[in-house]
């Protein structure tokens, strides 16, 4: 049994293990060349996972001891610094805060979490809380966070225990990430970068804890907007004051540390320590959050590439979650520059179709910025880092009915694929010198997009255990898909009616899935003002891969809405 084998037996259960076997000769070729394959593994998000900070995600064994919530202080010393470091001109916001925080500090004289806080503040003045800018709201409570110390005065971190997980499919995804570290090195080494997360600091321990329980060696990078300047800039001596004027984010000395330490030794150790300690790592994992503010990490302000970029993008193992899965999308294939997507739901990309700016605030309840709408679908129009440019990228897909978002911004870029992962599932991506092999585990399934017209798209859905392939311009299951195919099973035909509210609870994968069980060739759907009607032809495929709710796999069912109004 060769080295890769053992990997293999060692860290996988045994129902993935016909999936590496496949997979295995794409490994082999390339190590035999001395070469290094690339395997992307694309989560959905919700990588459910037993943290202190997540309880409930754990399974009857409990939770591990260590921080359980954000906390905050209301007191007159807080108050004071507020009003002294105040960061807009809007002196009438600075002084209703002031009142709003005084009368909260009577009521409540010990720590409390953001969620009480907040809850407070709205039965005060909802208003007011409304009207502040996102610059002036972060930075009160920013102000307002507590460092949370032992006894000792050590931070107390998030901790991890991924063997307590509750939910099998993150462990499944979890061992093939470990799996794919361990192929690609045998002392595999990971970084994390949370450069997503508004506050990276805060996410540091979360990301660093799961890593550290998949490989041996790993760690959080501290590669941050701030950081990205100050070392870019030689002002290291400036990257507290840097961090507030570049992320708008205050007092992550006070709180977080040892995390603001890291960066600070980082920064001061130079841009080729840097360069030089990711070339050594095996992989990078992208959180989630926003993954606009993950290219700023990777991109300046004129859109060029900062000196370890390149050593990133060509780290054999990258991981994403959520933006870190979306951020991957980029570069060109034959359609043209692969976007970004960065916001929106479906219902209102049917009705205002796509905007290339940025993102609304996620504060934003109606009106925001340039005329959008808080669920406006925006996209950045030059991609994320590129690393995947078969298509566009989503995420949270089925659970957040992203379809029609992915079908309407595919339309308007001009590109032909879109692929949607589903929430605790992951897309991985075997990449090799005689192409690119997909497959899918986890819990639920990916959506393949691909745009036929304005008002048609064809849909596909790759259940957990599907292996796909890249055939001229479009995406197959595999001929070992087919052959292992579960037999059918008799369900009733679907009633002959319209089915409403399509585009809400999961509803869209619910009644592709019937259908694709019943083999049912024709549906009929509504949304609004707008219907669909869901066409099975001679191109259409329905077959189960594994025995889950959601487990019959789909090969391009044309989906056409028409706007009745």
């Amino acid at each position: 049994m060769t080295s890769i084998h053992t990997v293999i037996f060692d860290n996988f259960k045994t129902r993935f293990l016909w999936l590496f076997l496949l997979i295995l000769p794409l490994f082999s070729m390339k190590i035999a060349a001395n070469e290094k394959p690339q395997t992307l593994v694309l989560i959905g998000g919700a990588l459910t996972t037993c943290s202190s900070l997540n309880p409930e995600n754990c399974n009857n064994k409990g939770a591990p001891e260590g921080k359980t919530a954000n906390q905050f202080v209301v007191d007159d010393k807080r108050i004071a610094r507020v009003k002294a470091l105040w960061p807009s001109p809007n002196l009438q916001h600075k002084n209703k805060v002031a009142a709003v925080l005084n009368k909260i500090a009577k009521q409540h004289s010990s720590a409390i979490n953001k969620k009480a806080l907040l809850w407070k503040w709205r039965d005060m003045d909802n208003a007011l809380l409304s009207q502040l800018t996102d610059l002036e709201y972060y930075f009160v409570l920013d102000m307002l966070e507590k460092p949370i110390l032992n006894e000792q005065g050590s931070r107390i971190q998030e901790q991890v225990n991924i063997q307590n997980n509750r939910e099998r499919a993150s462990n499944d995804i979890v061992n093939f990430i470990k799996a794919s570290a361990k192929v690609a090195q045998s002392s595999p080494r990971l970084l994390a970068i949370t450069a997503s997360s508004r506050d990276p600091y805060e996410s540091a321990d979360f990301y660093e804890g799961l890593l550290s329980q998949t490989v041996k060696q790993a760690q959080w990078l501290a590669l941050t907007p701030a950081l990205a300047k100050a070392i870019t800039t030689g002002q290291c001596n400036k990257l507290d004051e840097i961090r507030q004027q570049t992320m708008r984010l205050f007092n992550r000395e006070n709180v977080y540390a040892d995390r603001t330490d890291a960066e600070q030794a980082l920064c001061e150790k130079g841009v080729k320590h840097l360069v030089e300690m990711i070339e050594l790592s095996t992989g990078i994992m992208f959180n989630g959050g926003d993954q606009s503010l993950t290219r700023q990490v990777m991109f300046d302000e004129k859109g060029q590439a900062y000196p370890w970029t390149r050593a990133i993008l060509n780290r054999p193992l990258l991981i994403g979650t959520s933006a870190g899965t979306a951020v991957q999308s980029g570069g060109k294939n034959q359609f043209g520059q692969v976007p970004m997507i960065s916001n929106g739901s479906s219902k209102q990309a049917l009705k205002s179709g796509a905007h290339a700016q940025a993102a609304p605030s996620a504060r934003c309840i109606e009106d925001c910025q340039q005329g959008l709408v808080a669920d406006a679908l925006t996209y950045q129009s030059e991609g994320g880092l590129g690393t995947f440019s078969l298509g566009v990228l989503d995420t949270h897909f089925s659970e957040r009915n992203r379809s029609l978002r992915l079908a309407v911004l595919l339309n308007e870029t001009d590109q032909r694929h879109g692929f949607g992962v589903d929430e605790t599932t992951a897309l991985a991506v075997i990449k090799s010198s005689s192409g690119q092999v997909l497959t899918v585990l986890g819990k639920y399934g990916v959506v393949h997009i691909k745009s036929l017209s304005k008002q048609q798209f064809s849909y596909s859905y790759w259940p957990s255990g599907a292996l796909i392939e890249q055939k001229q311009h479009d995406f197959l299951l595999s001929a070992r898909t087919l052959q292992n195919a579960l037999p059918d099973i008799k369900v009733p035909a679907l009633p002959d009616q319209r089915f409403t509210n399509v585009l809400e609870n999961t509803k869209l994968r619910s009644l592709t899935q019937a259908m694709c069980l019943a083999k049912q060739k024709q549906a009929q759907a509504q949304q609004g003002e707008f219907n669909f009607i869901f066409q099975a032809d001679e191109h259409t495929r329905f077959l189960r891969i594994n025995k889950s709710q959601v487990g019959c796999a789909i090969e391009n069912l044309k989906i056409s809405f028409l706007n009745n109004n």
